[in-house]
């Protein structure tokens, strides 16, 4: 540790000596207790704290959650010509893996001390990371700073007044680089200047009264900029043989870091962006190394891309936009390349709902939007044919799998109905051919519609509050549920359990029946 200390110049000394000389009457009774009157501070850094972040709707614009949090996963979808779309989701990483993939950070315990109880640190710092700590007293005046290695010998402590409060700031580039150390001004007026938009700076601020004797100061600090890991999956279609110029953005070259509030001033706005290094060529999916972001909040994060070949379809300039980023926060953008509009999570979704003809013994999809049987649960043929509510073993199965028109079709899952929701469900209401329903989308202006449906009850009686969606899946009783409130009008949407006497098997309920991509 490389303590850095402001020594008494001469005068100064000098004059030290005439008071000793002049006060030697003082009592070594008296001295003794103002050597009591000294805090000890010894630092410790625990690691790099997860942001804590909340979820909210993902995709196009949708209503927040109260608190206006964050989003978790966010999807956007760009067409690449008539047959072929690329769809980018951006994920947050959650709780271990909020960590740095730029410094490669190690998941070795923090050290601790005796008697010392430290606050759980999802990241540790690898040794050999260079950190500064810098002392404040309570009017903001600048009192001493010291610079720190992780794994470096053991730090002398600050030697401060007892029974005072100080600000700790503490900053770090996440690496083993040296620091540019802090000005001896005021804590209002204290900044580095200067620092590249590509580091990985880490801040924190700590407000702490000391006390006489040993105190310790448990450090965990925040990343100010942004980290994303661009993936691209093209194995619907073939291999990648150019992906160059990657840019994220927006992206500022260079920042000042006001060290009283971790608050930044971006400057040089990069015209392109961060750039982003893709992995080799040659496969069907390719991984970037991880690319800092240097940015104020955006809701209009872009990953631009100058030219991409994935088998026979070849993109020149293409933007992905709409992408909120949020400074400090970790990201993986997978951006995969799909064939069908109706994709979702790797599945294809009728375009309409089941239709059984008893006269032909047909099954199809609805071609309207107000089409469709209502089928029992498990039940092959729907309410009307006469056979609804006979569970003998020969009605009983998947309908969807006896649609004749070349693909495997089946009922969809609980998880299916899941994934199409999505984490933070991404449905909305609209409105199509006069019919009320909800819409998933997925690219441009498609997406998956299911309109309000409503549902029946034995013995095949009218419709029952129409201005709901009920769906049946193949897991025990679960639906996806979707549509008006029948009581309040409200939207809603959720995958849900109709067991427990609410609901039975006889309930008569649309299907929506979905098949694997390939």
């Amino acid at each position: 540790m490389k303590k850095i200390l402001h020594r008494p110049t001469l005068k100064l000394a000098i004059g030290m000596v005439i008071t000793f000389i002049l006060f030697t009457g003082c009592s070594k009774e008296e001295n003794t207790i103002n050597s009591d009157k000294v805090a000890k501070v010894q630092v410790f850094v625990s690691g790099i704290d997860n942001v804590k972040t909340g979820s909210l709707k993902a995709s196009s614009a949708k209503k927040t959650t109260s608190n206006k949090s964050i989003p978790v996963i966010q999807t956007v979808s760009v067409r690449l010509d008539n047959e072929h779309y690329m769809q980018a989701t951006l994920s947050r990483k959650h709780g271990n893996d909020q960590v740095s993939d730029v410094a490669g950070l190690s998941k070795a315990n923090a050290a601790k001390t005796a008697g010392t109880t430290f606050k759980a640190a999802a990241n540790p710092l690898p040794t050999g990371v260079t950190y500064i700590v810098v002392v404040y007293n309570n009017n903001g005046d600048y009192v001493d700073q010291a610079d720190y290695t992780i794994g470096g010998s053991a730090p002398a402590p600050f030697e401060l007044a007892a029974d005072q409060t100080y600000t700790f700031i503490t900053y770090s580039l996440n690496n083993s680089s040296p620091l540019p150390s802090a000005e001896t001004v005021s804590l209002s007026g204290a900044k580095l200047e200067d620092i590249a938009g590509t580091a990985d700076l880490l801040y924190t601020r700590i407000d702490q009264m000391v006390t006489a004797g040993p105190n310790t100061l448990n450090i965990t600090l925040k990343h100010l900029f942004s980290e994303i890991t661009t993936t691209i999956d093209g194995s619907q279609i073939g291999s990648i043989d150019i992906a160059d110029n990657f840019y994220l953005a927006p992206h500022f070259d260079d920042v000042d870091l006001a060290l009283a509030d971790g608050s930044l001033s971006y400057r040089n706005l990069n015209s392109n962006g961060a750039t982003v290094q893709m992995g080799a060529i040659g496969g069907t999916s390719i991984t970037s190394l991880p690319t800092m972001i240097a940015h104020p909040s955006t809701a209009n994060g872009i990953l631009k891309i100058g030219a991409i070949k994935i088998g026979d379809v070849i993109k020149n300039n293409v933007e992905i936009g709409g992408i909120l980023i949020t400074p400090g926060e970790r990201y993986d953008l997978n951006i995969t390349i799909k064939k069908h509009p109706q994709d979702v999570g790797g599945l294809i979704w009728a375009e309409g709902d089941l239709v059984y003809n008893t006269n032909t013994d047909v099954y199809s999809f609805s071609q309207s939007a107000g089409d469709g049987n209502y089928f029992p649960f498990g039940h092959l043929y729907p309410y009307g044919d006469g056979r609804e509510f006979d569970r003998a073993a020969a009605n009983l199965g998947d309908p969807c799998a006896l649609v004749m028109d070349g693909n495997q079709w089946r009922t969809p899952t609980k998880e299916d109905f899941d994934i199409l929701s999505g984490e933070d469900d991404i449905s909305e209401p609209r409105v199509i051919d006069g019919i009320d329903g909800a819409w998933y989308p997925t690219i441009d202006s498609e997406g998956v519609f299911l309109p309000e449906t409503g549902y029946r009850v034995p013995p095949n009686s009218a419709i029952l509050q129409p201005r709901e969606g009920w769906r049946w899946s193949t897991t025990s009783l679960w639906i996806l549920w979707a549509g008006r409130h029948q009581e309040t009008g409200e939207w809603y949407s959720v995958v849900s359990n109709r067991d427990g006497g609410f609901s039975t098997v006889d309930w008569g309920m649309k299907i929506r029946c979905v098949r694997d991509l390939n």
